[in-house]
C-alpha cells in the first residue's frame, strides 16, 4: 500500500513544484526555483517513503527530515521566492494561482496522509 502512495506521489508532487515554476516563469522565475522545488519535494518523498518502509523504528526522525522538505515547498509558496515573483508581478491572477497552490500544499498535502 505505501509504494503505491510513493508511486503516485513521485509523480505528481514534483510536477507541483514544476507547475509554480511554469506559471512563474513569464514573470522571471529562474530554473534554481525549479530546482529548488523540485529538490524539496524528493527530500520530503525519499524520506518519508524511508521511514515508512526501511527504517520503521526511527520513523520519527524520518519524518522530521521528511518535514523539511515540505516546509521548503510552503515556505517558497508562501513566503519565498515563488511568492515575490508573484506580488512583484503586480498581476492579481497570477498572484491568485500562487495563492491557490499555496493553499493546496499547505492544507491538502498537510491532511491527506491522515485519509488513507
Amino acid at each position: 500500500r505505501a509504494i503505491q502512495r510513493y508511486i503516485d506521489w513521485i509523480l505528481t508532487v514534483p510536477l507541483m513544484c514544476v507547475e509554480f515554476y511554469l506559471i512563474l516563469r513569464a514573470v522571471g522565475a529562474k530554473q534554481i526555483l525549479l530546482w529548488k522545488m523540485i529538490g524539496y519535494s524528493l527530500i520530503m518523498l525519499i524520506f518519508g517513503y524511508l521511514g515508512e518502509t526501511v527504517f520503521r523504528s526511527q520513523s520519527v526522525l524520518f519524518g522530521v527530515l521528511s518535514t523539511v522538505g515540505y516546509v521548503g515547498i510552503v515556505y517558497e509558496a508562501w513566503f519565498g521566492s515563488a511568492k515575490k515573483l508573484a506580488v512583484n508581478s503586480n498581476d492579481p491572477k497570477l498572484l491568485g494561482a500562487i495563492k491557490a497552490l499555496g493553499w493546496f500544499v499547505l492544507a491538502g498535502w498537510a491532511i491527506y496522509p491522515s485519509l488513507r
